[in-house]
């Protein structure tokens, strides 16, 4: 922002200067703008500006705009931002139609972040020139927003997109965030639709529909219209990502898995392969899960949900080759406990016990094994009395 405070201020000096402008000078107005020129050429601002204060001090006549305009500008080029402040909004109190003095206010408060007011002043500037910029109106809704008054900076904006032929997509981008959050969510939406109605290949647009529709907790509404929005543009791995956790939330599995295998390619990390089957096994495709972390992981943690998610599909056989492959390499107590499980399906109560009572005191697996091994001592116990 320092960079486009001193391209205004150099415009405004440049005026300050110009042969009509002078010509209407005061003679002593004209020589006190001439020796402070000469000053500032030698960057001696502060001799500057103290000169043109001794004229206006002195002066019985008003004080003319371009003495306000140089002197406000030999200040801040002195590193007194807060006294040029100052001298720009005296300027504009006296000489209310002058667009610089009003322009230069703005973005000095702006600089200071004191930008509700710098949203004030940018407006009144746009309303002052003579060709109106759309930069000084985007400005002052940007200031607005800053300064937290939403609907000033929604009312802004809205008439800069109104007004041009061809509105940039950063002034849409902002009045939908100034609508959202002044509380107007059905207005950011007609405003979308409408631009959409027109440029149906604007992907921003629809990502900003999305987004719209996500603050407005319309989650399925949001899937879709970034599903148009991959459509229109290549989407980055954090675009796939973001729509798969949508879909998950919305209880669509498989599109969240398709999502995620387009997120991370053909050589997923052991890490992603287990996401992605543990979508398919949520889906029911277990065959599909086992058959993905087969094909990408061999370390321990995936191999074990391998193994859980062949006990799902009942494969007890297969899962228990998967869970003593695990115990070879790490002895895990979530490993022994399916072993237990998949005895306990093949009815194989002795090897179920076995497995049960090595796991029985460990950690979040203890009541689960301590339960089953209830059950499996009655049915023994009940065996013996039958018998006997």
């Amino acid at each position: 922002m320092k960079t486009l405070t001193n391209i205004i201020l150099t415009i405004a000096l440049t005026i300050a200067f110009c042969g009509s402008a002078r010509a209407s000078l005061p003679p002593e107005a004209r020589q006190a703008l001439h020796k402070a020129q000469l000053l500032m050429d030698e960057k001696k601002f502060d001799e500057a500006a103290t000169l043109l204060k001794m004229y206006a001090d002195k002066t019985e006549t008003p004080v003319p705009e371009q003495v306000y305009l140089v002197r406000g500008g030999a200040l801040y080029q002195a590193g007194k931002v807060k006294k040029a402040l100052n001298v720009f909004k005296q300027g504009h109190a006296a000489h209310p139609k002058n667009e610089h003095l009003c322009r230069n206010t703005g973005v000095i408060l702006y600089e200071l972040q004191r930008f509700g007011e710098a949203g004030k002043f940018l407006e009144k500037a746009y309303g002052l020139q003579k060709q109106p910029t759309p930069q000084t109106l985007y400005q002052a809704g940007s200031a607005y927003y800053l300064g937290g008054k939403y609907s000033e900076s929604a009312g802004v904006l809205s008439r800069l997109i109104s007004t041009s032929p061809t509105p940039r997509k950063e002034w849409i981008r902002l009045a939908v965030h100034a609508l959202l959050d002044g509380g107007q969510p059905e207005r950011a939406e007609k405003m979308l639709l409408k631009l959409l109605n027109n440029n149906q290949s604007e992907a921003d647009y629809w990502k900003l529909l999305a987004k719209l529709h996500l603050d407005r907790e319309r989650y399925s509404e949001a899937a879709a219209a970034l599903e148009v929005c991959h459509r229109l543009v290549k989407p980055s791995k954090q675009d796939f990502e973001r729509l798969a956790s949508l879909y998950n939330y919305l209880e669509a599995p498989l599109m969240a898995a398709d999502n995620l295998r387009q997120a991370y390619g053909t050589s997923p990390s052991a890490e992603q392969a287990l996401k992605i089957a543990t979508l398919y096994g949520s889906a029911g495709r277990l065959d599909q899960a086992v058959s993905f972390l087969e094909k990408h992981s061999n370390k321990i943690m995936p191999t074990l949900r391998k193994g859980e998610m062949l006990y799902k599909a009942r494969k007890f056989k297969e899962a228990e080759d998967v869970f003593n492959k695990t115990l070879q390499e790490q002895s895990t107590p979530e490993a022994r406990f399916f072993l237990g499980l998949c005895a306990w399906e093949r009815r194989d109560w002795k090897t179920a016990e076995k497995q049960f009572s090595k796991v029985s005191g460990k950690g979040q697996y203890k009541q689960r094994a301590s339960g089953s091994l209830t059950v499996i001592r009655e049915l023994e116990t009940a065996r013996i009395e039958a018998e006997g």
